[in-house]
This record gives structure tokens, sequence and C-alpha cells, in this order.
């Protein structure tokens, strides 16, 4: 099967939910993120008082980036259409219904570690509570 037809308001929904999964685990990716931040900057800051040096950049640190947009981007045109059913490639299906997106291995390596630390921490909305 190449091309399916669903109807245009269970893929708003899915799209939704999935939209929602990536802004929370964005959130917390950057809540661990900061606080990789902080506890460098911290060291600088100490660094710098006990030795007059500075580096003005993260160590080992890649801010986080959101793909909220392309989400949004799908959602606005779906609303817009004027068809109550849509066809989708395997491609769309993988990436609309099943979330994987061309960019989720690459985005979920680089930023699952900062999740994670950020609801160890207790402070993210999958830590302790």
């Amino acid at each position: 099967m190449e091309k399916i037809t669903v109807k245009k308001e269970d893929l708003i929904t899915v799209l939704n939910e999935n939209r929602a999964i990536h802004k929370q685990n964005y959130e917390d990716s950057m809540g661990g993120y900061k606080m990789l931040a902080e506890k460098q900057l911290k060291e600088k800051l100490k660094k710098l008082k006990a030795t007059g040096e500075f580096k003005a950049h993260f160590d080992n640190l890649i801010e986080p980036d959101s793909h909220v947009k392309e989400y949004d981007n799908i959602i606005d045109m779906l609303e817009v259409a004027s068809e109550d059913t849509v066809t989708l490639s395997m491609e769309e299906f993988l990436k609309y219904y099943k979330n994987e997106w061309e960019w989720q291995r690459s985005w979920s390596l680089r930023n699952d570690g900062y999740a994670t630390l950020y609801n160890v921490a207790g402070v993210g909305k999958h830590g302790k509570q």
C-alpha cells in the first residue's frame, strides 16, 4: 500500500497530540540544558574570580531546537483544507501518525539526555512529584 485516505479531523487530532508530546519533550530538554549551562556558568564565574580567566562559551552543550512550527504548519494547512479526507503517502503517514519525522532520531539523540536530567532532578513534568 503506497497511499491511504484518512479523515482530516482524525489526522488533526493525532497531530495535536504529537505536537504536545514534542513540545513537552522540548521544554524538558531546555530545562536540562539550562541546568547544565547554569552549572558551567557558575564554574566559569568561580574561575574568573580566582584566576581572571573566562571563556564565554558552554562546553559540550548544544541548545535544543523546537519543531513545534512544523506541526503548526501542517495543522494549519489541514484546517483550511476544504476536503473532509486527506490522502497520505507512506512518508506522510510515518511523520503525521507515527510521529517519525526525518529529524526525530538525531533530535532525540541530542536532547533526550537533557530531558532525563531535568526529570530526574524532579523539576520536569515527568520527574518526581
